[in-house]
């Protein structure tokens, strides 16, 4: 098959990270047509390896087009299936920039209450933004597949404040885990690291719903993590145009706990919810979540 039709109507998980994409991802690339790239940073990167995860649409130029397809074809002519599923937190910061490279992509936006996420986030910075721990089985041998050797200098910096014993990150600085949302280095010398966390999510949260308000209905779809039902998943599964099969949704059925969306929230101390309040409370509104969880 061809890169174009391997590539039709890609269907692209996104949100802000610890909002439910992997979960999301891994009900979905059950399915028979379709073949699941997690997090692939390096080849959204590609070209543009010196910015931050905010690409404009301008930023897909030809060559970084052609590179990108190319890969995402190659995966899915290897993985046998016949539509790629492409699953980046990232990506909620660059839509547009998505839409040039895979055009007529189906974008799914998972949420999650911000209070949840936002403290997901901070356990995930503490547990995988040094080292190996916490890091997915395979992710660093992922990402040296996506390498060319050109484009090492770009990423060593951040090898060695990942690396650093922590007795040198004051002088190497903090790793940044997650989207890189512009001005993020210097967020982490000046707020707490929750308040990083709280505008990570705002951030990535508001700039897809923002660009995905702009696209058709066919092309743009919400699901929150904490409303996720059988019913919910096969209205998902009809916007990317997927018949709803059986193994699919016994997947669903297997392992999914809706509760575990709002564990979070009963550790918050008040002074996370205090912090919380001051950077999330006008996005949760606009989401429609009730304010009883920022209390």
């Amino acid at each position: 098959m061809t890169d174009d039709a391997v590539l039709e109507k890609p269907v692209i998980v996104l949100g802000s990270p610890r909002s439910g994409t992997t979960v999301l991802g891994q009900l979905l690339q059950v399915h028979s047509s379709l073949h699941g790239v997690v997090e692939p940073r390096l080849t959204w990167q590609y070209g543009n390896d010196k910015k931050s995860d905010m690409l404009r649409p301008e930023d897909a130029r030809p060559e970084v087009i052609a590179y990108i397809r190319g890969r995402f074809a190659k995966e899915v002519r290897d993985g046998q299936r016949s539509r790629l599923l492409e699953k980046m937190p990232s990506n909620a910061l660059r839509i547009g920039f998505v839409e040039r490279v895979l055009p007529g992509c189906k974008v799914i936006h998972i949420m999650r209450n911000g209070v949840d996420a936002s403290l997901s986030i901070r356990s995930y910075w503490n547990q995988a933004a040094h080292g190996i721990s916490g890091v997915a089985p395979g992710r660093f041998r992922e990402r040296l597949k996506e390498l060319q050797l050109s484009r090492l200098p770009n990423y060593a910096f951040e090898a060695a404040r990942r690396f650093a014993p922590a007795p040198l990150r004051g002088v190497v600085g903090q790793n940044v885990w997650g989207p890189r949302i512009p001005g993020i280095r210097g967020m982490l010398t000046e707020l707490d690291l929750l308040e990083v966390c709280a505008l990570q999510w705002r951030t990535c949260v508001e700039s897809a719903r923002q660009y995905g308000a702009q696209l058709p209905a066919d092309r743009y779809h919400e699901v929150k993590l904490e409303e996720l039902t059988a019913d919910r998943l096969r209205e998902v599964l009809d916007f990317a145009e997927l018949t709803p099969e059986p193994e699919v949704m016994a997947n669903f059925e297997k392992t999914f706990a809706a509760d575990r969306s709002t564990a979070r929230r009963s550790a918050a101390t008040p002074e996370d919810l205090q912090l919380l309040r001051r950077w999330i409370t006008p996005t949760m509104d606009w989401l429609g979540y009730p304010r009883s969880h920022l209390e």
